[in-house]
This record gives structure tokens, C-alpha cells and sequence, in this order.
């Protein structure tokens, strides 16, 4: 084997222009053996902040005798001498050291391109989190030469993985990087020659789409109706099967008997079989699942027909099908058939990808993403993308591109060109037979809302999560638009030689007479023209957007959280807005002339009929998806600046770094929608969460949802929290307002807690400012004792924070958002909960503003319930199991001296509760978790 140099170093932060290079590890390797480490230390020429002291433990007092960057260079230089690089994110390294003049001529490996490709699913790319789901026994530090150390091990065990692929996949890979500056090249190269040489034949280098999936085969089973007579559901019958001696007690050996599980199935069965419609608010430890499970498949199984289920995460999407209705079959013995169904964009097309593999990547990102698709299909049927680690926007944006977000594409024309091998067409095939249907909230509505009808007919819906509907809903009918998005597109069209314009033109050489394909030429050149045009327009049309926004804010800098506008009826009548409308009219002139010239295009290539290839035939669904992106894209900013709609609301904002400024709408009510194609048209729709009552009633949520024929059922939950959980209010802490003193005592009162409790501690923020700046503070204060501080957003996704925080002896969690609900760490891993504010929303965001003028009372009528539902998700984090104890601290006083607080206590349910001094915390916290 060759000799390769792993190298990593540690710096004084991201810029390699203004940063410092601090420490340098290098490891000269062949195969598994180490030939010879290099590392040193490297006084900066700046101070090492804070945080990366915290990151590295590099001190200043570490580097202040440290040989310079130019004292050490050359004698790196002479240990790496020719030998390939190695490194994890190797780019990052090579813009400090190439600056110094070495290393330009070396081969590149970068081992997080390799892991992208061999690893397609693995939850993170990071390089400790990656040696860790390898099997690497050795610790990434944030130390040069261990991690450097790691990157060895990582590129060797990458290396082995590349070794097991097929012969013809590799080839493919290689054959498809050649043209490119691809930094995993050289090692596909490397293991396809070793391989070859023990192949006689060349390989064909190509798996036609055909090969990539199964042919369809012909329904197993008949499809599932619509019925309009079912037959209903005896509750006691099916209540019986929860009993003690049924088959749920004796399939699972830890049954725990539940009346209030059994009394929602009861309700969900007449539900189901009256038919009406019902909201069930089923306290943490219910079994919720389970109680809408049962009685809604014995009614579709009985019935031959179909229950879609409805949830707002993926995590309970998988649970459902994963462990939840796998454990109902076996228990009842019924071969029940249940499917998730998701969006087109979810699904790969197989046609969009072959035609990429056909005509090549052009860039570095559609090359990753095509090897790591390709890698993937090795394991998988599905098509789906969530299976996939699609790492940053560039790489979705290329998944979109062979995604089967096409609405041009009906189900006899997916047949007739994929033999319905499409992973989407099939999973629309077995929704057709399923007896539930799960899909999320985002699809639920906007299939219905935007026409795409995805999912078949159906009369019976359960919501799970249901406190989500409204948000998920909101979110799936926005919209967002910026410059980088419009230019983008115009790239993607292309013209007379480039984009996919300039495909079209190639491709048709061989079909048109030149007398056509003048005219088409022409038609190309008129199309690059108003392309030149729009992107100039477009550009002015933003700075206007920029001027504007400089004159709300009188000419001040952007403030920390960057700038958020509701474009209002005032608004509209102010004089900076007056040149953003004539910018934007010079926009939407010249978006009509190029919409009508792509149609035109589109309409006269669509003439050739059966002499079109299957390559144009792909280009030219590609044009009409560009054209139905351009024509969206130009409606939306068209609402927004000239023609507002009355149930839309329009703000215009610009990031903190002031690089990126977006038009946004979003639908000011949904209940109009649920009214109109749920509650008016299902025979029974079900809407179930821990959390939908608010001030002791359903009026909040009811009203949210024009759920005003529903039926309603609040069960508590079966835990006793007086005995388990402890809610301790904290009296003698500033209230926010004093942003200071609040702060202040903040930390300290953390700092005490956890080294009184060990850390085992959740703490939930309302801002991500407030979390890091906490975060800062605690961080080296908590280290002292050995408790690990954990922070959302750190790169870690969530999953991988929770994973961490439960493996960890002594740890603390600081999130926000994300956390307030949905983390389930049952026993002593988690049992102190710290509410650090009442969770109200902030009321200048846009959407929260305009919802709120609907209301004569905004803050008791929406602010207030909006916060308690959330503070009750929060609560709900600490106590899973009957056997959890743990104690829920509140650090705004607010509860105690504001006269909505007692509307928060009161949303708890009844737990030992206790109001005192911070001082008294600590010594608390110990007794009642027996420490």
C-alpha cells in the first residue's frame, strides 16, 4: 500500500484569512502501520478565545512559547513530503497551511467525502461520532494529533468498506469524478485497479434504473374502499382485549392495565362506528397509541377499508410502524396491511437519476450525492430519502432535482417508462391496499390544499400530535424566496450552451432540419437574453428590498437577531416601498415574456412526439418543472409586492449577517382549510396529544381548528406525580426584565443545582442567545467537577444530543425549541427539568403578530394558551415511567407575581409543589431524589 499522511489542525476559529493556525498533528501511515507523528503546539498571533479553550483545552499559557507557524513549516513540509493528504474536511486545513506555502501539489483525501458516499445513512458526519459508529477505539479530542490519529483509523476502515463494493459500481464512480476535482477520487481509483486486477473482463460500468429496483409486481391484495355502510365496533368487545387475561397481557410481559387507555379505545370505537368526530387529550403514560390503534385497525380490517394516521414526527412515524403495529398483528393474529406515505420530493425518481448518471455530475456536490444514492441502492428498495443523510442545503438541493417532485407525472406514464419500478408509484400502490395509511401533518393538508391528491379516498382520520397541526400545516404553506434561489434557477435553465436549455439544443441536432433548428436557436437566444435581463432586474429588485429595509430601521445596523417586516397596508403606502413596486414590476414584465418563450419551447419540442428519445423526453419534464418553479416563484413575490391575498401574511426579512434577504408568506388561518376538507368532509376525525387543553378546557385549540362539531374526552394521566415529581418555583430570582441580574443568577443557580444533583439535568430556554451565553459561562465552572455540558447546536442533531446525554455519567443538556417536547429519557439519566422562562412566543414574529390582531384579547385569547400548551410539553419531558422521580424547576417569578401564573401551575398536573430561595435548591434537589 501506498504511504498517506493524516493530518489535523486546531485554530483560533473558522476564517483563514483572520484566524491563527494553534496546533498541527500529522501521522505518516501505510496501511494500518505507523511509519512516524509529527505534532507541535503554535503560538498565534491573536489571543484563543474562550470557546475554543473549552473545544481544544489549548490555553494561551499553553502557546505563549510555542515555536510560530514559520519556524515549524518547513519541517512539516519535509514530513509530508509527496505522500497523498488524508484529512476529515481536509479543505478547512489546507486554506490555513497552503498559506504558508506547502502542500499544492499532494494528493487529496478527504475522508468526509468517503464517509458521505460509503456511509449514506449514518446519522452524522463528525469525525468522532463517525469513528465511534465504526468501531475506532481512539478519542477524538479536538487535539491535532489525536484527531489526526482518528482520521488514520477512519480512512483505513473507509478504505475496507470501498473494498466490499461491486466491481461495477466502482468503475461507475470512477468513470462519472474523472472530469471533476473531487477529493474521493483517487482512493475509488486505487480499489477499482486492485480489484480489476483479479477480474478478467472490463466491467460494463453501468446499472440501468431497470436493475436498480424491483419490477412491480401485480397487487397481492384487493384494494381498500371506501364503505358506506361499515360495520361498527362493539367497545366491549374490544375493550376486552385489554383485560388482563386478553392477548395484549399476554403477548407483553411487563402488560400494565390502564383505565384510562381503555376508556379512550371505548371513545375512539363509537367514534369510528357512530361515526363522529372527537379531540382526546391523553395524559403522558396513557398508552394513546395503542387506545386509537386497536379500534382503528379491527375497523379497517373488518371493514376493508382505510384509517389514515397523522403525525408530526418522524420518530413516531417509526415507532408506529416499526415496533406499534408490528406488536398489534402478533398479538390479534390479523395480517393487517399498513404503509407510511409521504411526499413526492421524499421519493427518488428513477428516471431523473438515470438521466444524471447519463449525462454525468457537473459539479463536486451532484457527484457526492449520485455515489452515495447509487452506494445506498445497494441496501435499500425504498427510494426514501429521510433513510438518507442529505448533508446541508446543496446536497438537498441536488436530491430535488432527481426527487419525483414532478406533478406532471401521472401513474400511466411512471409505468410505461419505469415499468413501475418508481419507488414513489409504488408507495401509492400500497397505499391503495393498506388498511392505515400514516402519513404527516405537513403532507395531510397541503396534498389536499395545493390539488396534488396523493393519498387515496378515505372517511376516517386520527391526528396524533394534534397541538401540532396548525404549526405543521403553516409551515407546509409558506413560502420563501431569495435572489440566490431566483439565479439559480435562470442557471438551471440555461441557454444556447449551457443548462438544461443548452441540453435540449444538443439533443435535438439530430431530430430537427436547420431550417427548425434556426428557428429553435432563435428561440434560445431570445431565451438567454430575457435571462440576463431578469438576473439584472432581479438584482435591483432586491437592493430595493435592502434600501427599504435600512430605511425601517432609520439607517441602523442590523441588531443581533437580524430584521423581520410585515408588509402591511401601511407599509405599502410609504415612499422607500414605492421603488421596490416599480423594481419589482420591471421583474414580473420581464418573468411573463419568459415564461410564455419556455412554454412555446416547450409546446413545439412536445410536437416530435414518438421521435423524441428518452433523453429529451427527461429534459423536457425538467423544463416544464422549471417553469412551473419560475411561474410559483413569480405568483408569490407578485402577491407579496402588488397583490396581496386577505388570508395570507407577507413579511420580508434579512439574516443577522445581512447576506441573505427572503420574501415570506404563510397562511393566516388553516382552520378555513380544516373546516372545509376535514371536518366537513370525513365521516370521523380524531385529534389526540398529551397536550391540547389550555385553562382547563378545549376552547383554545377548538378555535384554532374550527373544530366546533367535535366531540371532547380529557383523561389524566396514570402516574402518581405527587409522589414522583417535585415543582419547585424559585422566589428570590430577578424577573427577565432585569436581562442582567436575571442572567446572572441564572448561572449561578445552574452551577449549584447541577454539581448538587450530578448533572442528570434537561434545561429548557426560550432563546438560543440566552442558551450560549449560558453555556459559556457554566461550561468551564461545571468541568471543574467533571459534569459535561451539552448545547443545541453544536452541529449535533438531536437525536445525537439525547443519545450523548443519556450515555453520559454526569451531564447537563441546555436546549431550546426542539426540546421542549418529544424527549423521552426515562429513569435517572434525566431527574432535574429547569424551566428557565414561561415559553411565551415572540410577539414581533410576523406570523404570531398578524394571528394575534384576529383576536380582541391577543395576549389571554392567544399568547397565554400557546404558552401554557408549551409549558406543558416541557413538564412532560421529566417523568415517563411509573418509576421516575425527578423534580421540575421554574426560574421565572413571573408564575408567582404575574396574575396569568396560576394558569400555568394550574395546566399540571397535581405534583408536590414547593415555593422557596435559590439557596435552599441545592440541599432539596438532593433529599428528594435521595442523593
Amino acid at each position: 500500500m501506498n504511504m498517506y499522511v493524516a493530518i489535523d489542525i486546531e485554530t483560533t476559529g473558522l476564517d483563514s484569512e483572520k484566524d491563527c493556525i494553534i496546533e498541527i498533528g500529522a501521522v505518516r501511515f501505510s496501511n494500518r502501520r505507523v511509519e512516524a507523528e509529527w505534532s507541535s503546539l503554535i503560538k498565534p498571533t491573536k489571543n484563543i478565545p474562550s470557546f475554543i479553550t473549552q473545544l481544544t483545552g489549548i490555553t494561551n499559557d499553553m502557546v505563549r512559547k510555542a515555536p510560530t507557524i514559520q519556524d515549524v513549516i518547513g519541517d512539516l513540509a519535509h514530513f509530508v513530503g509527496n505522500c497523498p493528504i488524508v484529512g476529515h474536511n481536509i479543505r478547512f486545513d489546507l486554506s490555513f497551511l497552503q498559506k504558508q506555502h506547502i502542500l499544492w501539489n499532494n494528493h487529496v483525501i478527504d475522508t468526509y467525502e468517503l464517509a458521505s458516499v460509503l456511509l449514506p445513512t449514518a446519522s452524522r458526519y463528525n469525525l468522532g461520532v463517525l469513528a465511534q459508529s465504526l468501531g475506532i477505539l481512539l478519542p477524538a479530542t479536538h487535539r491535532a494529533l489525536d484527531d489526526a490519529r482518528v482520521t488514520h483509523a477512519l480512512f483505513i476502515a473507509l478504505l475496507e468498506k470501498a473494498s466490499e463494493l461491486p466491481v461495477d459500481l466502482l468503475y461507475e464512480i470512477v468513470q462519472l469524478s474523472e472530469p471533476l476535482n473531487w477529493d474521493a477520487h483517487i482512493v475509488f481509483q486505487d480499489v477499482l485497479n486492485r480489484k480489476s486486477a483479479f477480474i478478467p473482463a472490463k466491467p460494463s460500468g453501468r446499472r440501468q434504473h431497470q436493475n436498480l429496483f424491483e419490477p412491480l409486481s401485480e397487487p397481492i391484495y384487493p384494494p381498500t374502499e371506501v364503505v358506506e355502510r361499515p360495520v361498527p365496533l362493539d367497545p366491549d368487545e374490544i375493550a376486552g382485549l385489554l383485560e388482563h387475561h386478553g392477548p395484549f397481557a399476554h403477548y407483553f410481559e411487563q402488560y400494565e392495565y390502564r383505565q384510562q387507555q381503555v376508556e379512550m379505545l371505548r371513545e375512539v370505537c363509537q367514534a369510528l362506528s357512530t361515526p363522529y368526530h372527537l379531540m382526546v387529550e391523553a395524559g403522558t403514560g396513557t398508552g394513546k397509541s395503542f387506545a386509537y390503534l386497536i379500534p382503528a385497525a379491527i375497523f379497517a380490517y373488518q371493514n376493508n377499508t382505510r384509517v389514515v394516521i397523522s403525525t408530526n414526527t418522524i420518530t413516531l412515524q417509526d415507532q408506529l410502524l416499526k415496533k406499534d403495529i408490528p406488536d398489534l398483528c402478533n398479538a390479534l393474529n390479523i395480517d393487517l396491511r399498513a404503509v407510511v406515505l409521504k411526499g413526492r420530493s421524499n421519493y427518488l425518481c428513477p428516471r431523473k437519476f438515470e438521466a444524471l448518471r447519463q449525462r454525468g455530475p457537473s459539479t463536486v456536490d451532484e457527484m457526492r450525492v449520485l455515489a452515495k444514492v447509487l452506494v445506498w441502492l445497494l441496501s435499500s428498495q425504498t427510494g426514501d430519502r429521510n433513510e438518507l443523510n442529505l448533508n446541508g442545503p446543496t446536497e438537498r438541493e441536488v436530491w430535488n432535482r432527481i426527487s419525483a417532485e414532478d406533478e406532471g407525472c401521472k401513474a400511466e406514464v411512471c409505468i410505461a417508462r419505469t415499468g413501475g419500478r418508481c419507488p414513489f408509484y409504488r408507495a401509492r400502490q400500497a397505499a391503495q391496499s393498506a388498511h392505515l395509511i400514516v402519513v404527516n401533518h405537513a403532507l395531510l393538508l397541503s396534498d389536499i390544499a395545493t390539488g396534488n391528491r396523493l393519498l387515496p379516498d378515505y372517511q376516517y382520520l386520527i391526528v396524533d400530535e394534534a397541538h401540532h397541526l396548525e404549526g405543521a400545516t403553516t409551515n407546509a404553506l409558506s413560502f420563501r424566496v431569495t435572489q440566490s434561489d431566483i439565479l439559480r434557477l435562470l442557471k438551471e435553465l440555461g441557454g444556447t450552451s449551457t443548462g438544461l436549455l443548452g441540453r435540449i439544443f444538443a439533443e435535438l441536432r439530430r431530430l430537427l432540419r436547420p431550417s427548425d433548428m434556426a428557428v429553435f436557436s432563435q428561440s434560445l437566444e431570445r431565451v438567454t437574453d430575457l435571462s440576463f435581463r431578469m438576473e439584472t432586474f432581479i438584482k435591483n429588485f432586491f437592493h430595493a428590498i435592502d434600501e427599504f429595509l435600512e430605511d425601517q430601521r432609520d439607517g441602523h445596523p442590523l441588531g443581533a437577531y437580524g430584521q423581520q417586516t410585515r408588509i402591511v397596508d401601511g407599509v405599502r403606502t410609504l415612499p422607500s416601498w414605492t421603488n421596490v413596486e416599480v423594481e419589482w414590476d420591471n421583474c414580473h414584465e420581464t418573468f411573463a415574456l419568459l415564461l410564455n418563450l419556455i412554454s412555446e419551447i416547450y409546446k413545439n419540442c412536445t410536437e416530435f412526439g414518438e421521435a423524441m428519445g428518452e433523453e429529451i423526453r427527461d429534459s423536457m419534464d425538467a423544463l416544464a418543472s422549471i417553469y412551473r418553479r419560475l411561474a410559483e416563484t413569480d405568483l408569490n413575490i407578485h402577491s407579496c409586492i402588488s397583490q396581496p391575498q386577505q388570508n395570507t401574511i407577507y413579511w420580508i426579512e434579512i439574516q443577522q449577517n445581512g447576506n441573505s434577504i427572503s420574501i415570506n408568506g404563510a397562511p393566516l388561518h388553516i382552520g378555513p382549510l380544516m373546516e372545509q376538507y376535514i371536518w366537513h368532509e370525513k365521516s370521523s376525525v380524531i385529534l389526540t396529544s398529551a397536550t391540547l387543553t389550555a385553562n382547563e378546557g378545549f376552547d383554545y385549540i377548538r378555535n384554532r381548528l374550527y373544530a366546533d362539531e367535535a366531540n371532547e374526552l380529557a383523561l389524566g394521566s396514570p402516574f402518581d406525580y405527587e409522589s414522583s415529581a417535585l415543582l419547585y418555583i424559585v422566589n428570590d430570582i430577578p424577573e427577565p426584565s432585569d436581562a442582567n441580574g436575571y442572567q446572572r443568577e441564572l448561572e449561578r443557580v445552574l452551577v449549584r443545582l447541577a454539581k448538587a444533583t450530578q448533572g442528570r439535568m434537561l434545561v429548557l430556554f426560550t432563546s438560543y442567545a440566552q442558551l450560549k451565553r449560558t453555556s459559556q459561562v457554566i461550561t468551564p465552572l461545571l468541568a471543574d467537577q467533571g459534569i459535561l455540558v451539552y448545547e443545541q447546536g453544536e452541529g449535533a442533531s438531536t437525536h445525537t444530543l439525547l443519545a450523548t446525554f443519556r450515555e453520559a455519567d454526569k451531564a447537563v443538556l441546555l436546549g431550546t425549541r426542539a426540546f421542549w417536547e418529544g424527549v423521552d429519557i426515562p429513569g435517572e439519566a434525566l431527574s432535574v427539568l429547569v424551566i428557565t422562562k414561561l415559553p411565551f412566543d415572540v410577539p414581533s414574529d410576523p406570523i404570531i403578530a398578524a394571528r394575534a390582531e384576529t383576536f380582541e384579547d391577543p395576549f389571554n385569547e392567544y399568547h397565554l394558551p400557546e404558552a401554557i400548551l408549551r409549558f406543558r410539553q416541557g413538564f412532560g419531558r421529566l417523568i415517563r415511567t411509573q418509576s421516575d422521580r425527578g423534580i421540575v424547576v421554574v426560574l421565572d417569578k413571573r408564575i408567582l407575581t404575574k396574575r396569568y401564573g396560576r394558569a400555568f401551575i394550574e395546566s399540571l398536573p397535581t405534583c408536590t409543589l414547593k415555593v422557596g430561595g435559590s439557596e435552599d435548591l441545592p440541599g432539596i434537589a438532593r433529599r428528594w431524589l435521595n442523593l
